[in-house]
């Protein structure tokens, strides 16, 4: 995975790399008059699910929608807002979606059955793609006096929405750091409305497990707010405890007044889909996803860090669909 800290130019440069590559095996990078391409037995829509509005999800997938339905024709796509991570990957294994995002965490769990209040299986689920970096964001009001997350004991403290991969691992968080969940006064809530009640006084912390910059706590620094780091020992045995979270930082200058690094954990995110899609119309969007990533990546900075090499290592099964894009694509390297 390309590391953050990397040069422009020398991300750049890999992209033309791969650009090039993929041109060569017949992708065509996506501009304003792109080619539509038919998308063999597809069904008539296919329902991508994103996340709330103010997180990281959300924006991605509008701007992905829009992308495919411009490539094909044959196939409308659908962009469903959600709750997030959670929230996804249920709609796809209840048949309420096709495809969407969601974190390796939430992934992994929910496939291995032992996502919390659900005692199912989640066997429908698939892989089409790892993302970028997820880091989770920990949001101060501007007039709160929290230092740690220690600090958050008694504190009215955004979890995110109800059924989001961001209120699983803000729990994960707490608890590294000695916090019972009960000692906190939480709340569920879309992080809009966490953005805004932490402006207004009425909410003292919010979290926020996004690619950055997430639009909430854009909004929130704008106003005031800081951000707290997540470092020191609690963090490391968090690590240790949990692979698939691990200590990463969102750069300086990411938000209004934050000039310097943010220290903090952060989880992998995920394109997924339902497993009875049929194997042409995945094999089809996976090769498009390719295909828009380098223009995604000029409106969405975080999906610059996204490793084409590495995208094949979901920690769930990969729809047959996009491991033969995998294939093929080694075939031409």
């Amino acid at each position: 995975m390309l590391a953050p800290g990397m040069p422009r130019e020398v991300l750049l440069t890999r992209w033309a790399k791969r650009t090039v590559l993929r041109a060569g095996f017949g992708v065509a990078i996506v501009c304003a008059g792109c080619t539509r391409v038919a998308s063999g037995p597809a069904p008539t829509t296919v329902r991508l699910t994103t996340g709330p509005p103010g997180g990281g999800f959300y924006p991605i997938g509008e701007r992905l929608g829009a992308a495919w339905s411009r490539m094909f024709s044959n196939t409308t796509i659908s962009v469903q807002p959600s709750g997030g991570g959670v929230a996804n990957v249920e709609a796809i294994q209840a048949g309420n979606a096709d495809v969407g995002f969601t974190f390796a965490d939430v992934a992994y769990i929910a496939y291995q059955g032992r996502l919390a209040g659900e005692a199912r299986i989640f066997d429908r689920l698939r892989g089409i793609a790892v993302l970028q970096w997820t880091p989770v964001h920990l949001v101060v009001s501007p007039t709160s006096s929290i230092e740690t997350v220690r600090d958050l004991r008694g504190r009215r403290v955004g979890l995110g929405p109800p059924r989001s991969g961001t209120a699983l691992t803000a729990t994960l968080v707490l608890q590294a750091f000695g916090v019972n969940i009960n000692d906190v006064r939480t709340e569920l809530l879309p992080f809009e409305e966490a953005e805004k009640r932490l402006i207004a006084g009425r909410l003292d912390a919010m979290f926020d497990n996004a690619v950055y910059p997430a639009e909430s706590v854009l909004k929130a620094t704008r106003s005031g707010a800081h951000m707290l780091s997540l470092t020191g020992e609690p963090v490391r045995q968090l690590s240790r405890n949990y692979p698939f979270l691990r200590m990463t930082l969102i750069p300086p200058d990411t938000y209004a007044g934050v000039s310097s690094a943010v220290h903090t954990v952060g989880v992998e995110s995920l394109l997924v889909c339902r497993s009875d899609l049929d194997e042409g119309l995945v094999y089809e969007l996976t090769k498009a996803f390719f295909s828009v990533l380098p223009s995604l990546s000029l409106s969405q900075d975080a999906l610059r860090f996204i490793d084409p090499e590495q995208a094949s290592a979901t920690p769930i099964p990969l729809h047959e669909g996009a491991a033969r894009y995998y294939r093929e694509r080694e075939l031409v390297q």
